[in-house]
């Protein structure tokens, strides 16, 4: 059981050990304000500067803009026993410092000892010497915390303890040390720098890049991927960069035009082409005058009949919604209007080689009413023309002193009405006389 102890106690110490690690040899290269400060060395704040971490300040180097490093006031405090008996002193990683205790000892060599507490790792190497004359002892602690005392999430103000005691005397001296463990300008954060393009975030002069952007100044692409020899270009289509709809980008990808028209229908993983581009490449749809969806297509392209009040058809932003496109079918040049919504792409034909398909509708009115209309009114005025030619010509009416009016009888004029009855009538009751 013992042995399996000491093998977890081993692993867990390695894995801390390694996992504390940090290489500082090439300190020149550091980019990172915290690890430059926990390798003990000092940071500019100067975007420009090329080497922005030094072990050592240099009069022409970053002037002006080094980063102040976090320190604790110095203080000590005497005891009854102990000269400091409490201290606080700033050390940086990967520096050696020295403090030197007094104290009265009828010893020659007293026996000292001393204990180590940390906020972070245990990297800290401390010595001690000891030399006494006349009763009057010094104690010399060497204390040099490691450079891999910080860890990564260490902050500006970070400790370890040395605790002294003498044998055979109650007091007990403590010296404490702050170790700065991170730099006070990485809390300051600005969020879409311009010094960054907007495409980061700036913190000690270092701008940390969003996804798909590097550089010093974000000013770089992350390129996932390329094109190939010949980026930019649909060699299937035509050997014009971007179907000439846009330009070549820094990944070998194209950036299409926004102000030109039809861009709205701009196709930026299919070289930019535009909406006629991939429609003509749907030509055989073009065979079938029935509207309707077309089944020979890639993608849903359906077919409407002509509708001229739809031409003029605005989007929010002012604008056409239907773009004017043309094609050569069997010898036959025709044109037709395109427009794409919820990943569909519509189109109607304007001007065809078949009459058939030149039929227009106007305002969603069939064009055979008005024809119908204007027959029925020519019927009209047709027969009414007759009829006032009926009227003017028909034989005039007979005077009153006409002969024939003369020779009518009386008798001509009278006779008894057979279904005439007369307005009166009569019965009789009869209960009459029986009261």
């Amino acid at each position: 059981m013992a042995v399996v102890w000491f093998a977890v106690l081993l692993l867990f110490t390695c894995r801390e050990v390694f996992a504390s690690y940090r290489d500082c040899s090439n300190i020149g290269e550091i980019r990172s304000c915290d690890e430059c400060i926990r390798c003990g060395g000092h940071w500019c704040n100067d975007p420009y500067e090329f080497t922005r971490c030094h072990l050592d300040l240099a009069d022409n180097w970053c002037q002006g803009m080094t980063e102040s490093i976090p320190t604790d006031s110095n203080m000590a405090e005497s005891g009854q026993f102990f000269d400091p008996k409490y201290a606080v002193n700033s050390v940086r990683s990967g520096r050696e410092h020295n403090l030197a205790i007094k104290y009265r000892s009828s010893e020659s060599d007293p026996k000292v000892e001393y204990v180590v507490n940390s906020t972070q790792g245990s990297d800290v190497f401390v010595t001690k010497t000891t030399s006494c004359s006349d009763g009057s002892c010094t104690t010399t602690l060497d204390v040099s915390p490691e450079t891999n005392f910080c860890s990564i999430k260490g902050s500006t103000h970070e400790y370890f303890n040395v605790k002294l005691n003498i044998q055979n005397v109650s007091e007990e001296a403590v010296m404490k040390f702050h170790v700065p463990c991170a730099c006070a300008c990485s809390s300051k954060v600005e969020l879409m720098a311009p010094k960054c393009n907007g495409r980061g975030s700036l913190s000690c002069g270092v701008c940390s890049c969003d996804n798909g952007w590097s550089g010093t100044f974000c000013e770089t692409p992350v390129c996932e991927k390329k094109r190939g020899d010949v980026p930019c270009t649909d060699s299937a289509r035509s050997d014009v960069e971007c179907s000439g709809n846009g330009v070549c980008g820094p990944c070998d990808e194209c950036v299409c035009f926004t102000d030109r028209l039809g861009s709205q229908y701009f196709e930026k993983d299919n070289f930019c082409a535009d909406i006629c581009m991939a429609t003509n490449d749907c030509d055989d749809c073009f065979h079938n005058p029935v509207p309707g969806r077309c089944e020979f297509c890639h993608f849903p392209l359906i077919k409407q009949h002509l509708n001229q009040s739809l031409l003029e058809q605005k989007d929010e932003f002012n604008r056409n919604v239907w773009i004017t496109c043309n094609d050569t079918l069997d010898g036959c040049h025709f044109e037709y209007v395109a427009m794409k919504a919820n990943e569909e792409t519509y189109y109607m034909v304007t001007k065809s080689c078949d009459p058939v398909e030149e039929k227009q509708v106007t305002g969603g009115v069939n064009v055979t009413l008005p024809i119908v209309l204007g027959i029925i009114a020519v019927v009209a005025a047709v027969a009414a023309t007759a009829g006032y030619l009926v009227w003017k010509n028909r034989p005039p009416a007979l005077p009153l002193n006409d002969p024939m009016y003369q020779n009518i009888g009386a008798e001509d004029c009278t006779g008894e009405n057979p279904l005439y009855k007369p307005p009166t009538s009569s019965f009789k009751n009869p209960t009459y006389g029986k009261w």
